[in-house]
């Protein structure tokens, strides 16, 4: 069966990448049957990995983003010892972009629990909250800051369309398959001129995006472009700074006679997604000779809860040996991963452990490194780079 891209249409040639194994990891950290195949578009740059079997049921049913409690939330930074949750964040850089005083009816799209639209409502009164999920598992969240009139779930309003002065969306759309008509439905709820605002991981900042089963889509600012001109987006900009390991677009709704924009010059990303490649057909071989020299008395320790965690977790030939997974993030110190305890590093109580850095290789060294607990004591460490 041919598979093309999702933003310019061309068929794909030879996948780029294929796990060895016959099982994927998901978003929610669990194994699923399947390899994880990866193609990689040689006309616009983009990457994209096949889809699950039962799309619809698994996000109606199975995926669910931080629904522990009102507060969970991902950790994006730790700064001078104060953690930084990813939310805020996203907050921030939407508040220094877009002035939502002025454009007052916002809707988050695919938007979970919608946390960072609700705390732009509680710095910024005037916006006028909606919320679009394909879930109705999320409901319970929105109640707390939204009225019932401005939610739907599962297909967005038929009377929203032409009335939102800017649709959100949080890491979304790398979970769709069908581009195309997601940004259609999207213009299409847009005033014209209205704001398209949206952040998606960028897989050449954080490497796990390349074998996370459920993210169909690996943007590159080259396949972002494509994707928003030929959609009926003009202004479109695309920041790689704003936020750590990911794109923040912004684009305005064309008017329906405008000409489609001249494009940019891109850098060449083939070389990069074949390193990435390479990259994770290598890291198994590593961790396996990381894990065959750590001495029986020695306990085996997992540094990082999220998907490079569970990744080394799915490779160990013993994982019945790792005592605890360690996080920063305080939401999950306390609970259980793999029936292995999650700990903050200062309630770690070993000496010495042999510890296995599930982070992003980008930052990894920089975090330990910042951790006294873990600085003075005698663990040995593997990093993934």
């Amino acid at each position: 069966m041919t598979v093309t891209c999702a933003v310019c249409s061309k068929p794909f040639g030879a996948p780029i990448f294929e796990s060895s194994e016959a099982k994927s990891l998901t978003t929610m950290n669990v194994l699923i049957d399947g390899k994880t195949t990866v193609y990689f578009c040689d006309n616009c740059h983009h990457g994209q990995t096949n889809e699950l079997p039962d799309l619809v049921t698994y996000y109606d049913q199975e995926y669910e983003i931080n629904i522990d409690s009102e507060e969970s939330d991902q950790l994006y930074d730790v700064v001078d010892g104060k953690e930084v949750y990813r939310s805020e964040h996203q907050a921030r850089v939407l508040m220094s972009k877009v002035d939502l005083s002025q454009h007052r009816k916002v809707l988050d799209y695919g938007c979970a629990k919608a946390p960072t639209l609700r705390a732009i409502c509680s710095k910024i009164p005037e916006v006028e909250p909606y919320l679009f999920d394909v879930t109705d598992k999320y409901v319970r969240f929105w109640a707390k800051f939204s009225e019932e009139p401005n939610w739907a779930t599962h297909t967005p309003d038929p009377d929203w369309k032409g009335q939102m002065d800017v649709v959100l969306s949080f890491y979304a759309l790398e979970h769709i398959p069908r581009l195309t008509d997601i940004l259609t439905e999207v213009r299409d709820l847009l005033k014209e001129g209205g704001y398209f605002y949206f952040i998606v991981p960028d897989m050449y900042q954080n490497a796990a995006d390349f074998i996370v089963a459920d993210h169909v889509n690996h943007f590159s600012t080259q396949s972002l472009w494509h994707l928003m001109a030929k959609n009926g987006f003009t202004d479109i900009e695309i920041d790689t700074e704003a936020h750590a390991s990911a794109y923040v677009v912004s684009a305005h709704r064309a008017a329906s006679d405008a000409p489609m924009p001249t494009p940019p010059d891109f850098v060449d990303k083939t070389s990069e997604a074949l390193a990435l490649a390479q990259f994770w057909h290598d890291i198994k071989v590593r961790i396996s000779s990381f894990e065959a020299k750590v001495s029986p008395d020695v306990p085996l320790v997992i540094y990082g809860a999220g998907i490079y965690g569970n990744f080394i977790f799915s490779c160990l030939k013993n994982p019945k040996k790792v005592t605890h997974f360690l996080d920063q993030n305080t939401f999950l110190a306390g609970t259980k991963i793999h029936g292995c305890p999650i700990i903050t590093p200062d309630d770690l109580l070993y000496d010495s452990a042999a510890i296995l850095v599930g982070l992003n290789p980008r930052n990894a060294r920089r975090i330990i490194e910042d951790i006294k607990s873990l600085k003075n004591a005698s663990h040995t460490f593997l990093f993934l780079s």
